[in-house]
């Protein structure tokens, strides 16, 4: 009878490999605070029905009154219980935000990979395209995008990925111009293996290292973008959003204070915790501080 295999499976070794992520993380200044923040509003967002005391949409107390012990965050001006619709909107805003960042890195993945590898013409064209989208402004792109057709949750999404991917395309870009032409990949040439192949096993590994920095701080601005939307009026009226909230709350801000203060307080907590998290990124995979960072580990 064979001994059985002592070799980590694939399942084993993921899991040593995100804690040790984690342990590095947790050793950087500002990474540990961000990963809290995130883990906080990510439990939040997919345990909402538990946690959230009444239905979002329930409209069966008194009108803006203020936080107390019943209602923690007081009510808006129908009614509703605004800590359940803060912790509802978390869903929406997270979505949001985590959705436009890894959307836009599929896209400028695609477009910053063939760009930056195969050069001439299909360089031109696609480069081009990636500084018409960025000398655009942000809010212009999304207004234009949602004004045209229309404010659901996909639309939305997709006017904010088209908003944020230049930037991650150029980074993506840069990585593979300077890529391209190390050995490794003249190695890769030699020994007769697919475009196909080299560009996504032997040089995206390495290029996507400093996108990833951006994917968090693409994350934070894409909040930003849907908050401000909401606060305008233009997000997604079949769901419960942060800037939904601060629209409906626009009026009442001399008079009910809490309307507006615990929506804006989660938008800051949410762009504070990528931003951190961020940062932490950056110190993990920056070669001056990465042995630092890990050095706290061993």
């Amino acid at each position: 009878m064979e001994p059985p295999s002592t070799a980590p499976g694939p399942v084993r070794s993921a899991w040593r490999g995100f804690r040790a992520a984690l342990g590095h993380m947790a050793g950087t200044r500002h990474g540990a605070v961000g990963c809290a923040i995130l883990l906080v509003l990510a439990i939040v967002a997919i345990f909402a029905p538990l946690i959230a005391p009444y239905d979002p949409l329930q409209q069966a107390q008194a009108s803006l009154t203020p936080p107390s012990m019943r209602d923690l965050f007081g009510t808006d001006n129908t009614g509703r219980d605004i800590f359940s619709l803060v912790i509802y909107g978390t869903r929406t805003s997270l979505a949001i935000g985590l959705g436009a960042a890894f959307g836009a890195l599929v896209l400028s993945g695609l477009v910053g990979m063939l760009a930056g590898y195969f050069r001439g013409p299909v360089e031109a064209i696609l480069m081009r395209l990636a500084e018409l989208f960025q000398t655009l402004p942000v809010i212009v792109v999304v207004l234009f995008t949602v004004a045209l057709f229309g404010s659901s949750f996909w639309l939305l999404l997709a006017a904010i990925i088209l908003a944020i991917w230049p930037v991650e395309a150029r980074l993506v870009y840069g990585q593979y111009l300077r890529l391209r032409s190390m050995d490794f990949v003249a190695a890769a040439k030699v020994a007769d293996m697919s475009t196909i192949h080299i560009m996504l096993r032997e040089i995206l590994p390495n290029a996507i290292r400093p996108v990833i920095v951006q994917v968090a701080l693409d994350a934070s601005v894409a909040i930003l973008i849907e908050a401000g939307l909401g606060f305008l009026g233009l997000s997604d009226p079949n769901t419960v959003s942060w800037g939904q909230l601060l629209y409906v709350a626009q009026d009442y801000m001399t008079i009910a204070w809490w309307t507006s203060f615990f929506p804006g307080a989660a938008i800051c907590l949410a762009v504070v915790g990528l931003n951190l998290f961020a940062d932490g990124l950056n110190e993990i995979l920056d070669p001056r501080t990465r042995g630092r960072a890990g050095g706290l580990q061993s």
